[in-house]
């Protein structure tokens, strides 16, 4: 499925983002991931709960239905499933058919995230959740922005790649980006480690723009300024980086832009971002001004992404694909993730 040269549309043994943690209270929660449908609720003791959607007996959305305590009981015919996914009720017999269960997701709740493992249960391994710490969430020596959930018409992979190509900020962002018409021209690097990936920018010498003034009040610039575009896994790429006064070389903060990518379909996606900032943490009319823009910035990639599917959708002939130098680290990202669907497949053929 393009741009992947792989049948399997996404990795199945991977965490992904299945909710922020605000979401998620006593009612019940319906969320598409890799096609599932999936709810999600709390206890009554507060642990947040992931399972399947759809009722074995006859399959009716359990969405419809409603908590009864720990329980989940579906609307149609009140079969009741516990937080473990058994069936626990049955209300016309006494006893409970034979393999009457849900599948019961595991989860880890982490800095206001709730992240679900779509592979084989004893695979669910909390070391493969990124090091969000790393990246100033759950701190309390950054400030912490959740800006509101989108779902995007268009496969998770052209936003992977809108988001590891900067370039494009001097185009499709020119009115919403500030000083974005510089991007492009900045020669880039790619680092490679074993798990991640980053095209690296390196602004130099760039003159003061209004969100620099604001967020730096005193400075006159120039500034030096990183434009990464970092990958983990196809569910969290970084962009934005640290900023420095060019004339001393001090550091003055960091601005990381974490973008938190699950596919809801093979043509579908939630796209949730959080920005977190090591300075000015105590200003929260900052964090005010990065949500305000990012309700101008997010619709342009989404608009962006949601043409090129529809291109793809629509039967047309199209151009042999080329590729310039600046996209080496999308193509890199292609055959990392080509390869982990890949090794998961041979895992289940062994």
């Amino acid at each position: 499925m393009y741009p992947l040269s792989v049948e399997q549309p996404y990795p199945r043994e991977q965490w992904w983002v299945a909710a922020y943690s605000s979401e998620v209270g006593r009612e019940l929660l319906a969320r598409d991931i890799l096609g599932e449908p999936v709810i999600l609720y709390r206890t009554e003791a507060g642990k947040a709960v992931a399972l399947a959607g759809i009722c074995p007996h006859r399959a009716f959305p359990l969405s419809k239905g409603c908590l009864a305590g720990d329980a989940v009981q579906c609307a149609y015919h009140g079969f009741r499933f516990g937080a473990d996914g058994e069936c626990q009720h049955v209300p016309s017999q006494t006893s409970v058919p034979q393999n009457a269960r849900l599948r019961a997701y595991p989860l880890i709740e982490q800095a206001g995230l709730i992240w679900l493992w779509t592979g084989t249960p004893d695979r669910a391994d909390p070391s493969l959740v990124p090091d969000l710490h790393a990246l100033g969430l759950g701190r309390d020596d950054w400030a912490v922005e959740q800006h509101p959930l989108a779902t995007v018409a268009a496969r998770y992979t052209l936003l992977i790649e809108n988001l590891l190509d900067l370039s494009h900020v001097t185009f499709i962002h020119h009115r919403t980006i500030p000083a974005g018409e510089k991007v492009a021209g900045i020669p880039t690097q790619i680092i490679e480690t074993e798990t991640s990936l980053t095209v690296q920018r390196r602004g130099e010498n760039l003159p003061l723009n209004p969100l620099l003034a604001i967020q730096f009040p005193g400075r006159t610039g120039p500034f030096h300024q990183h434009f990464d575009a970092e990958y983990f896994a196809p569910c969290l790429i970084r962009t934005g980086g640290a900023m420095y006064d060019a004339a001393t070389g001090q550091l003055l903060g960091v601005q990381n832009y974490l973008h938190l990518l699950t596919p809801a379909a093979p043509s579908r996606l939630h796209y949730f971002v959080n920005t977190a900032r090591s300075f000015g943490v105590d200003r929260p009319e900052l964090g005010d001004m990065q949500v305000a823009m990012g309700a101008r910035i997010q619709p342009e990639d989404i608009e962006a992404i949601e043409a090129i599917e529809q291109v793809l959708q629509s039967g047309a002939s199209l151009p042999r694909e080329i590729s310039a130098r600046v996209d080496t680290g999308a193509l890199k990202v292609r055959h990392r993730l080509e390869m982990q669907i890949r090794a998961e497949s041979q895992g289940r053929a062994g």
